[in-house]
């Protein structure tokens, strides 16, 4: 097997394979037409290799004049990693897992947030904000 001289093709290729092990589907969510009572199916804009992650960032503590502190949750972040080969995602997007070694996590749904630009582009990063409306309320 020969390896390519490009050291970024190199490191796309093992991250591909080392942390896109789940598939998941980029789409525009259909939309309901309360004057016919029909719903638009949804329009997929790329289904592949990716992954989704929790942003597991510290909660934010906000302390008020009594001095008591009051926690402010961050949860909710999420990180989506997909080939450079898979298209920019946009804010008119979600994002739905359609299979992952976590039974628990497929069928859920989150909303576009922003995509990361890097000069040096492994994995393009996309950042999600989990959609509890999609998710049932949960």
């Amino acid at each position: 097997m020969t390896m390519s001289a490009d050291p970024l093709a190199r490191a796309r290729a093992v991250a591909e394979k080392r942390v896109c092990t789940d598939t998941v589907r980029i789409y525009i969510p259909g939309t309901f037409d309360p004057d016919t009572w029909e719903t638009t199916p949804d329009i997929v804009l790329w289904e592949g290799v990716g992954a989704v992650l929790p942003d597991h960032a510290s909660d934010v503590t906000v302390t008020v004049q009594d001095g008591q502190g009051t926690p402010v949750s961050k949860m909710g972040r999420y990180r989506m990693f997909t080939p450079l080969s898979a298209p920019v995602p946009t804010l008119e997007h979600t994002v739905a897992l359609i299979a992952s070694a976590d039974p628990d996590a497929v069928g859920r749904k989150w909303r576009v947030q922003a995509v990361e630009r890097s000069s040096a582009p492994v994995l393009r990063l996309t950042w999600l904000t989990y959609d509890t409306t999609a998710n049932g309320g949960s």
